[in-house]
């Protein structure tokens, strides 16, 4: 007697649910102790210029995507999980065209200001400078080696933002990396200060440790040419984070 085949016939497959979204992982927007610190003459007036590096020792990027509404680009930060998924975005800053730079700029990224006598002592001159950036992946923070693996690269369209273990670094030769020391003393105690994320407009992990400071006197030679000598700066964990072995882009 022959057998009788049966075929049974299984129900075709059904996707699961989507596995829901892991936590969001801030960054943690930090200054490297300013480098480079150098006295120009230009139209008689003495300006101090130095290399600003904004690290990210964070567990999650700073991530920033352009959304034009009207006439305002909006810079809107995504907060993401391990997965590089996005789980909550929001309005940080505003994109603004940097006719200098002759790209675009995010607002509200570091204030550059000179104090005398302490780093909380007063303000020189006008020396308190809100400053706009353009945020890349320029260095990794312990090794200072650019690799293909950084993520934000392009000032003109696009994303900006700073991946984890990286720093978005501004030349002291760069227009807006100077400030106006033609009346500060000579001898005096002085210290520059620069805090990245002052104003507090992007979401990361921790808003206390955004500042660094070094500090410096001024001298003048026999022809009246100013110089500076830095005599410290504040205290760091790493070499990287000192400055030490920053690159001079």
């Amino acid at each position: 007697v022959l057998g009788t085949l049966v075929v049974v016939m299984l129900p075709a497959a059904v996707a699961g649910p989507k596995p829901p979204a892991g936590p969001g992982l801030l960054p943690d927007l930090r200054t490297v102790v300013p480098a480079h610190l150098q006295i120009v003459n230009q139209q008689q007036r003495d300006y101090l210029r130095f290399s600003n590096g904004i690290a990210n020792t964070g567990a999650g990027p700073l991530a920033l995507r352009p959304e034009t509404v009207g006439l305002v680009t909006n810079g809107i930060q995504e907060i993401r999980d391990a997965d590089n998924a996005v789980v909550e975005e929001f309005l940080a800053s505003t994109y603004e065209f940097h006719p200098a730079h002759n790209h675009w700029h995010l607002g509200d990224v570091a204030l550059f200001e000179v104090r005398q006598g302490s780093p909380t002592g007063p303000v020189v001159g006008d020396n308190s400078k809100k400053v706009t950036f353009c945020l890349l992946d320029w260095y990794r923070l312990d090794g200072n080696s650019n690799t293909a693996s950084r993520e934000f690269w392009d000032c003109e369209t696009g994303y900006q933002g700073i991946l984890p273990g990286w720093v978005d670094q501004y030349h002291h030769s760069l227009e807006g990396q100077r400030l106006d020391l033609t009346t500060a003393p000579n001898g005096a105690d002085l210290y520059l200060v620069s805090t990245s994320n002052f104003a507090r407009k992007f979401r990361e992990s921790d808003y206390t440790n955004n500042t660094e400071w070094v500090r410096f006197q001024l001298s003048q030679d026999s022809n009246g040419n100013r110089k500076v000598t830095v005599t410290g700066n504040s205290p760091c964990e790493t070499d990287a984070m000192c400055g030490i072995g920053v690159p001079n882009r």
